[in-house]
């Protein structure tokens, strides 16, 4: 019966034009950030982390905008199944594709795209699958089984697949070797048993080190990958992709764990710099500390 009900308003919020659609969710999010004071302090400390340079007021700004930007990937996120060719042709510009063509070839094997919580990520896979060719991509379920189901149809329109994280590594494994590259979001934080502690910003963060070790194992290469949204023309999108991130298989391969490890976060940080917000600043990406460091997120409890 949930499912029945949830599959009932996305038909309506389907029917709406997108730019009433964006509107709606936009107002809604907007309330969100007016009663979400914990999340709210959650961004500016990490905007304090990453710029200790910038005014409170400007930290404020992309806070606010943040919020209103849910609300646009949402309301794009509903619109897939009216993405069609010629949608896309005039919404989206993709740059770099010969990257990944050129490693896959060279190889025999897709590369790794290293990717975050920037931009509408959501549509990067999207579009790349309906553009270029269907990509494989890690996912954490969504805790309403209803609404996972109905999330993943739209995540796999373009015949892209899901793989869930508790069955990532021998899936990965099978996909990559087929040829299908796999894309991996590398900002959120994690646990010590499960990354390693390597500079972002102004802090080290632990950052999972499950990428490199992919890479480093296969023998294939980790590519950024982003999604930036146009700052005037808000339903235009650019999906770049960058060459291949340094590394030596070579090299001891714990040291060269944490050195790629470092390079992935050294390019989100460049594409946070770009366009501080396009990046999800709620997440207490500097949640884990070394012992002895206190609670970065104190006041935000």
């Amino acid at each position: 019966m949930k499912e029945k009900l949830l599959r009932l308003a996305l038909q309506a919020f389907v029917a709406i034009p997108l730019g009433v659609r964006a509107a709606l969710f936009e107002a809604v999010m907007l309330a969100v950030w007016a009663l979400d004071g914990k999340h709210r302090k959650i961004g500016r400390i990490n905007l304090r982390i990453a710029f200790p340079e910038m005014p409170e007021r400007e930290m404020s700004r992309i806070v606010r905008r943040c919020y209103v930007r849910m609300g646009t990937a949402a309301a794009e996120f509903v619109h897939i199944p009216k993405m069609d060719a010629r949608y896309i042709a005039e919404h989206f510009r993709i740059e770099g594709a010969e990257h990944i063509e050129k490693a896959t070839r060279e190889r025999g094997i897709a590369p790794l795209a290293m990717t975050g919580h920037f931009g509408n990520w959501e549509l990067l896979s999207h579009v790349y699958g309906a553009v270029v060719a269907p990509v494989a991509f890690i996912v954490r379920p969504l805790k309403s089984g209803a609404l996972d189901r109905i999330v993943t149809e739209r995540r796999e329109w373009a015949g892209n697949r899901v793989i869930r994280k508790e069955d990532s590594a021998k899936l990965v494994m099978r996909e990559l070797r087929a040829k299908t590259m796999v894309g991996i979001l590398v900002d959120q934080n994690v646990d010590v048993h499960k990354g390693v502690l390597v500079d972002f910003f102004t802090r080290k963060a632990y950052t999972s080190f499950g990428i490199a070790r992919l890479a480093l194992a296969l023998r294939t290469t980790v590519h950024p990958a982003f999604i930036f949204r146009d700052p005037v023309r808000k339903f235009h999108h650019t999906l770049r992709f960058g060459p291949p991130v340094p590394m030596d298989p070579e090299a001891p391969r714990e040291e060269e764990v944490v050195r790629l490890t470092r390079r992935c976060n050294e390019e989100l940080e460049k594409a946070i710099r770009e366009d501080p917000a396009q990046w999800l600043w709620f997440h207490r990406r500097w949640k884990t500390r070394p012992p002895g460091e206190p609670d970065i997120y104190a006041e935000a409890r």
